[in-house]
């Protein structure tokens, strides 16, 4: 392991870490430098890894815990730099979230997961298709004959709406308070700003107050639940899960379920329009979206990294790590690894081995909703490719911004000249 404190390469790390809105808009010169150049990379309080094999070793090893985000050399380093009050709020949240599904390990993990499940089920998967289209095609109505609109707008609609009706939450004003508390949350993930994490612990409170009174309201009328809201329920019977565990599933679901898909349709349609022969390509072969989903979640990864907290000594690659220790597993990095991926840096929307991307992780903590993820963005892309084949970007290539966490960076907007065929 090379540690190379002070060099270019660690400033734009720190940039790319206090989510700098310019360095979160192109973080894959970061990842490919620090892929080429070290096998493992000390960088303040952590371990990164870019290298695909190394990453997916790791995944697979349990010394290799999820309790990384609040626990470990990187959580005590934020600990120590934060005043009393965020430092107290920054424990409340990693409490409640450490009751979430993918933040536990072992027996726990497993119960918890066998529930979250019932979510995702291949029967609830299919079933759930007419209501995308049926929300898809109203969303985008809603646009025909505009010159210019916010594509990101449809990114965010489509995935929240979805799982809204999942989770049954009917009312409009209850579907955007939802993703306001999941911005929220997500903006404090890794930071060291006091004010983020303060906020983030405000979101949390009025995220799970939330739930609890759909819980509450579930409870008095059963006969207005969803299935799925009855089945997590019933899990309070036959497998145990507590009023707590009850609430952390909602909530992880909730934001889980449509944050990474909004980044993978936004960044996405960003990335298709850049290369306006591929958006064509599809655009002339309907054929072709299944792979183009995957060939996006590859070269989006909407989770650009995940974190990992080593819980005995291990060794990656020939570096030893101690126990206690941070690591990132920096998926966009492997995504673009030339060692498993021809011509990693081109997009390809026929390209063969797409699907060996680690946008959804890799073992124990593969992603619960990577089929809901799949099915939604294929139904996207050829909503928006059958409709306006013709898209263009109604803004220069570089003058998309981005916002949010450098972890799940999202787009501020997208704006699109929603084109048919001429």
């Amino acid at each position: 392991m090379t540690a190379v404190a002070g060099t270019s390469l660690d400033a734009e790390l720190g940039r790319l870490f206090a989510s700098d809105p310019r360095a979160m808009a192109d973080p894959d010169g970061a990842w490919r430098r620090l892929r080429e150049a070290h096998r493992t990379y000390r960088h303040e309080h952590t371990i990164l890894v870019t290298r695909y094999e190394d990453i997916k070793a790791l995944h697979r090893d349990p010394r290799g815990s999820r309790r990384g985000f609040f626990e470990g050399s990187r959580a005590e380093a934020i600990r120590a730099g934060l005043p009393a009050e965020a430092r107290a709020a920054f424990e409340a949240i990693a409490a409640f979230q450490g009751l979430q599904v993918s933040r536990t390990e072992g027996a726990t993990h497993e119960r918890l997961r066998r529930i979250a499940h019932r979510a995702f089920t291949p029967r609830r998967i299919a079933a759930m298709e007419g209501a995308i289209v049926r929300h898809r095609d109203a969303l985008l109505d809603a646009v025909a004959g505009e010159d210019v609109v916010d594509l990101q707008r449809f990114a965010y609609r489509l995935p929240l709406l979805v799982i809204s009706d999942l989770l049954g939450v009917p009312d409009e004003d209850e579907r955007e308070a939802v993703r306001e508390w999941g911005n929220r949350i997500a903006r404090h993930f890794g930071s060291r700003d006091p004010a983020l994490i303060l906020d983030a612990h405000r979101a949390v409170l009025e995220f799970r107050a939330y739930v609890e009174r759909v819980i509450a309201r579930h409870r008095a009328d059963a006969s207005g639940a969803s299935d799925l809201v009855a089945a997590l329920m019933d899990a309070e019977e036959d497998e145990r899960l507590t009023e707590d565990e009850l609430a952390a599933m909602f909530v992880v679901l909730l934001f889980a379920g449509h944050e990474t898909t909004t980044n993978l349709i936004g960044i996405g349609m960003l990335d298709l329009l850049r290369h306006p022969d591929q958006w064509r390509r599809l655009g002339a072969d309907p054929g072709l979206v299944e792979n183009a989903v995957e060939e996006l979640l590859r070269r989006v990864t909407p989770v650009q990294w995940e974190q990992r907290l080593t819980v005995a000594d291990l060794q990656i690659g020939d570096t030893p790590v101690g126990r206690g220790q941070t690591v990132l597993t920096m998926l966009a990095g492997a995504n673009r690894d030339p060692e498993v991926f021809d011509r990693p840096e081109e997009l390809d929307l026929g390209r063969a081995d797409a699907r060996r991307h680690l946008s959804f992780g890799h073992g124990p903590h593969f992603c619960l909703g990577a089929a809901l993820a799949r099915l939604e963005g294929r139904l996207a892309l050829a909503g928006l490719a059958e409709r306006f084949p013709e898209m263009a970007l109604a803004t220069g290539a570089g003058e998309v911004e981005f916002q949010g966490n450098a972890m799940m960076r999202q787009l501020k907007a997208l704006p699109v000249r929603p084109r048919g065929r001429r």
